[in-house]
């Protein structure tokens, strides 16, 4: 991970750490709601919109392709280029039936984190090609860190305390989180759906401390301190060091 920590939140944390709602709110994995990623003025009336998901250790691009124009679409085809983790489709595109004008298909589509790696800015933009009988478009997405986070991303305790204190000020990162109106038994809860597991939980001063660890696909550990005032849940105070 970069030295420079100023853009973890900015990289796909800041909707897990929304702690006010969300799919999966206080279940499961949050899933962020569909956004137009390539609008059908700029791929010749093939509009693309999705969403990315992680369940039970699998990471899905969850796509809604819409035909816009006046003739059939086939023969879909996707590509991802290199990236920051490694992600690349595990499967290919499947469009079972060729897409008419003014219709809509929704897919699943599998992905591993087997791929080509590069370093990109920021560090989850995804770069993606998707071709079909017309031509061949292109278009960027961010996708979310916590799809990232592994199943066995809770560190022991002992270990967390001696890493905790081992890792230098310049990997360390502090946030502010606005309008949480959860306790600290409910953020935990709602974090570990996501993979972001509460190793200690102890209260300070009438400040509810929560110690969080997460395992990134490429091995990378997250240590967390959650800071929560349950008098003024306005603002929740998050400090993220990174080994």
């Amino acid at each position: 991970m970069p030295t420079n920590l100023g853009a973890p939140l900015g990289s796909g944390l800041g909707d897990l750490f929304d702690l006010t709602g969300g799919v999966g709110a206080l279940s499961g994995s949050y899933v962020a709601p569909k956004a137009v990623w390539l609008p059908a003025m700029k791929a010749k009336g093939l509009e693309i919109s999705g969403t990315f998901t992680r369940q039970v250790g699998s990471i899905s691009m969850e796509l809604v392709l819409t035909n816009k124009a006046l003739q059939v679409m086939s023969d879909f085809a996707i590509q991802f280029n290199r990236n920051s983790f490694g992600l690349a489709p595990a499967a290919p595109l499947q469009v079972h039936a060729p897409l008419a004008p003014n219709q809509s298909v929704e897919i699943s589509l599998p992905l591993n984190t087997v791929g080509s790696v590069m370093k990109m800015d920021p560090l989850n933009n995804l770069q993606v090609a998707v071709k079909n009988n017309i031509d061949v478009f292109y278009f960027s997405t961010l996708y979310p860190l916590h799809i990232l986070f592994v199943e066995d991303g809770k560190m022991e305790r002992q270990m967390f305390l001696a890493t905790w204190k081992d890792i230098p000020n310049e990997n360390e990162a502090q946030f502010q989180i606005k309008d949480c109106s959860l306790n600290a038994d409910a953020i935990s809860v709602k974090l570990q759906g996501s993979n972001v597991f509460t190793i200690a939980k102890r209260n300070v001063e009438g400040q509810d401390m929560l110690y969080q660890s997460l395992k990134l696909t490429n091995g990378i550990w997250v240590l967390a301190e959650l800071r929560i005032q349950p008098s003024n849940p306005s603002f929740t105070d998050l400090e993220v060091r990174t080994l």
